[in-house]
């Protein structure tokens, strides 16, 4: 439902199992186009308008990785397998959002260097999110209360301690105004982000 609501923002989008490998598959042969091009000429490709940094946001990743049919989602998690091990380098970032951390819900886990846990209602989850050790090393996210919308600890390569972050808020309108924007450039737009009250709820950037 959330990206939905600024679908607008991305150049490519997916709902079903379907849609999803067909993004996948137009990520990896954009992957391999760049690998063809710069192998032996550059150790990392330099991001520019010609090759541009590819994110994929995967929301919600446990949905395609096990809550599919056995087919598609193991031909989902080869190809995020693909992505996460070779793309870095190449320009290509995958970011997965998931509710269970578990390795049954999400086989790549491991493959991903650097995770955020939010709120969470046990202490396990914590290294299942972030890994061992985070919570003796003070990723107390099972202690964040209900009132701290946003507050979580990222930790992974090149942290050496779990920091404790807190997500900004963003206003609907502000994600509305971005979404014209980047389908209309040519028109003159303008945003105001403001501080939510207590009681406001909006989207997480």
């Amino acid at each position: 439902m959330e990206l939905a609501y600024g679908r607008g923002i991305f150049h490519r989008y997916a709902v079903t199992g379907r849609q999803a490998l067909d993004v996948l598959d137009d990520l990896l042969d954009g992957m391999e186009a760049r690998k063809a091009l710069f192998a032996g000429q550059v150790r990392t490709v330099p991001i520019s308008t010609d090759y541009p940094l590819e994110i994929l946001e995967f929301d919600e990743i446990g949905a395609l990785t096990k809550y599919t049919d056995r087919k598609t989602r193991d031909a989902i998690t080869e190809k995020i397998a693909l992505l996460t091990t070779q793309g870095r380098a190449l320009g290509f970032t995958v970011r997965g959002y998931v509710q269970e951390p578990t390795k049954d819900t999400v086989p790549v886990r491991e493959l991903f260097p650097r995770r955020i846990c939010l709120r969470v209602t046990a202490k396990s989850h914590v290294s299942m999110v972030l890994g061992e050790h985070a919570y003796e090393r003070g990723a107390w996210a099972n202690r964040i209360t209900e009132s701290e919308a946003g507050v979580g600890y990222v930790w992974g390569e090149g942290i050496r301690e779990p920091l404790r972050i807190r997500a900004g808020w963003v206003p609907d309108q502000v994600v509305k105004d971005l979404e014209t924007f980047l389908m209309h450039p040519n028109q003159h737009h303008c945003a105001v982000m403001s501080r939510p009250s207590d009681n406001q709820e909006g989207l997480a950037a």
